[in-house]
């Protein structure tokens, strides 16, 4: 497997820079058999990430349904989009997100920003 860039794992840039809070969506492939080795991953990568400025909260869903195509889902809350370019922006960032492993994991990150909210 090739190695993925840590660009392929940075959500792209809108029309517009949001001002706001934003959360990232980050559908990740996994193979049957390799959700252990995944979520360890996951882990220990998702460390760098709660020590960053303007990071929220971090949940990481996994598909009830087996034979889903993405069946991880990470959903990461930032206090702005300058902070979590920032957090995505470092050389720190880059190395974790390019360690052996993590090639075998492709990813699709999203950026968005709450338009309407109904109920806590």
């Amino acid at each position: 497997m090739s190695q993925i860039s840590a660009e392929a794992r940075i959500a792209p840039t809108g029309e517009r820079t949001v001002d706001g809070p934003v959360t990232l969506m980050n559908r990740f492939a996994v193979q049957p058999g390799r959700d252990d080795a995944f979520h360890a991953l996951w882990t220990e990568t998702s460390k760098y990430f709660r020590a960053q400025p303007g990071f929220i909260s971090l949940r990481l869903h996994r598909a009830v349904a087996p034979d889903a195509e993405y069946r991880w889902v990470n959903v990461a809350n930032w206090e702005s989009e300058a902070h979590f370019r920032a957090a995505h922006g470092t050389d720190e960032f880059r190395r974790v997100v390019t360690q052996p492993g993590w090639e075998e994991f492709p990813s699709s990150p999203m950026l968005f920003e709450v338009i309407t909210a109904v109920g806590p």
